[in-house]
């Protein structure tokens, strides 16, 4: 299995499919550097965040690779009485929002990255290379906030990541020499199809030829 490594958007924004309060400075999040995406504050009141949106990974996931998983990691805090993930979803390659909500019902920590999905993690949808490598691909998170107390409540996120991990089809060209008793021969190999290995016939030279 291979991956992509923790890659950073290249888009950030903030969108008011659902919620009320707005992310302002949501292209802080491309990167970990202590500047911050925030929403709030809110005093004495429970409120809704629109989506944090990450799009446009870069990803360049090889033709006909089987994706096996994706892996999001967002670093995040709070401030004030108490910030919770309401929803964290990702992306299709049409832009619309997946069904899966993987929110962590805990309150944020002072700050640290928070984990979702992993290597063998779908997201209860069906991924293909092109899908990943679209632009449009990415992630969302909606928080809700939490205050009774006038603690002037913000969400802040720092960082958006996202690790895909991949197994290449395994079906380029392969032509082993196979050596028998001081001639070429040909020989079956195993070779990998789709995740798993195969026997399959080779061409190998016999005595100047290919066969």
């Amino acid at each position: 299995m291979a991956d992509t490594g923790a890659t950073n958007p290249g888009t950030m924004a903030d969108d008011a499919a659902v919620g009320t309060l707005t992310w302002a400075n949501p292209d802080n999040a491309k990167a970990t550097n202590d500047a911050y995406a925030t929403a709030g504050p809110v005093n004495e009141a429970t409120r809704f965040t629109h989506y944090l949106k990450a799009t446009n990974f870069g990803f360049s996931i090889p033709g006909g690779a089987t994706i096996d998983g994706i892996y999001v990691e967002i670093e995040k805090k709070e401030t004030g009485a108490a910030v919770r993930d309401w929803e964290v979803k990702l992306v299709l390659s049409n832009g619309s929002i997946g069904t899966e909500n993987k929110a962590i019902g805990t309150n944020w920590p002072a700050e640290a990255y928070a984990t979702y999905g992993g290597a063998e993690d779908l997201w209860s949808e069906s991924w293909s290379d092109t899908d990943i490598n679209d632009i449009d691909f990415g992630v969302v998170i909606e928080a809700r906030l939490i205050d009774n107390f006038e603690q002037n409540t913000t969400a802040y996120v720092d960082h958006i990541r996202i690790t895909v991990y991949y197994t290449e089809n395994g079906n380029g060209a392969i032509n082993p020499k196979v050596k028998v008793s001081g001639t070429f021969a040909t020989k079956k190999t195993l070779v990998k199809i789709g995740g798993t290995f195969a026997e399959k016939p080779v061409k190998v030279k016999v005595s100047g030829t290919f066969q």
